[in-house]
Order: C-alpha cells, then sequence, then structure tokens
C-alpha cells in the first residue's frame, strides 16, 4: 500500500512539471493565437472575413546547374493581396541542405516581404527538386515554394 501511495506521488510531480514546463513565457517568437484566425467552417467553406493573401512573384526557381560545394540563394518576392495583416508563422525547408530566412514582421494589405532560400550543395549530386512549406495566417494555412538544380562533381 505505501509503495502505490510513492508511486502515485512521483506520478503526480511528474505531471506537474510536464505542465509547468509547457508555457509560452520567455518566448520572444511566439505568436498570439489572436492574430491566427482561419475562418473556414467545417463544411470547408470561406467566410467573408478579412483575410491576408500571398501574391508571390513566383512559386518555383531553378539555380540551372551548379558544382557540388557552391552555395546559392534565391529570394522569393510577395505582396500581401488580401485584406488584413499578413504574419508568416514559420517556414520549413525541404532538407538539411537548405536555410531560410523571412519577413517576421506583419505585413500590411498592399505593402511586400520576402522569403530568401540558401541552399549548400556540399554532398549533393544530380538533379534537385525540394519544397519549401511557408505556414502564414493565410487560407490555406501553408504554402509550397519549390527550387530545382543540377548539381555537378567538380
Amino acid at each position: 500500500m505505501q509503495r502505490k501511495k510513492i508511486i502515485y506521488s512521483i506520478c503526480f510531480i511528474g505531471l506537474i512539471i510536464i505542465a509547468l514546463s509547457c508555457n509560452n513565457r520567455g518566448k520572444k517568437d511566439a505568436i498570439s493565437s489572436d492574430l491566427v484566425h482561419i475562418p473556414v467552417s467545417a463544411e470547408g467553406e470561406n467566410s467573408d472575413l478579412a483575410m491576408p493573401k500571398f501574391e508571390f512573384e513566383r512559386t518555383d526557381h531553378d539555380f540551372g546547374t551548379l558544382i557540388q560545394g557552391e552555395k546559392v540563394s534565391f529570394t522569393y518576392k510577395f505582396k500581401n493581396s488580401g485584406t488584413s495583416d499578413l504574419i508568416i508563422s514559420t517556414v520549413v525547408p525541404g532538407c538539411g541542405c537548405t536555410v531560410a530566412q523571412f519577413t517576421k514582421t506583419p505585413v500590411k494589405k498592399g505593402e511586400g516581404g520576402f522569403i530568401t532560400i540558401n541552399l549548400d550543395t556540399e554532398n549533393k549530386k544530380g538533379p534537385l527538386r525540394k519544397k519549401v512549406a511557408v505556414q502564414a495566417n493565410t487560407y490555406p494555412a501553408e504554402t509550397n515554394l519549390w527550387f530545382s538544380a543540377t548539381v555537378e562533381l567538380p
């Protein structure tokens, strides 16, 4: 009986520690959920509420032929053609060979922003086709950008 009490006490303390460690205090990059509102019903119907909207100059880029070890970058430029502030929450490259930088402040209606990808071709060879997933308060919530290259040995 005493053993059960000890086990229950340990489990209870563990749950308290987990609950307390799941807060957002101290996180600079945390975005308030009040800013992200996707007004789509369960049936998939989009309401007429104000929404931000990506308008990219292009969503696909071909780096052409690169020599293995070469480092290149490309900037995807966009405009917010929606009716409210556009907020990018994260940009997820499709592989470890790519790093992304992006506009981290809200992009007002009619204004522009950027997403820059940096590709390192070290240890790559042959044709590459990769995706970069951009997550924002738009509908749909994820927009895919693509890039390609052919990597040749030196």
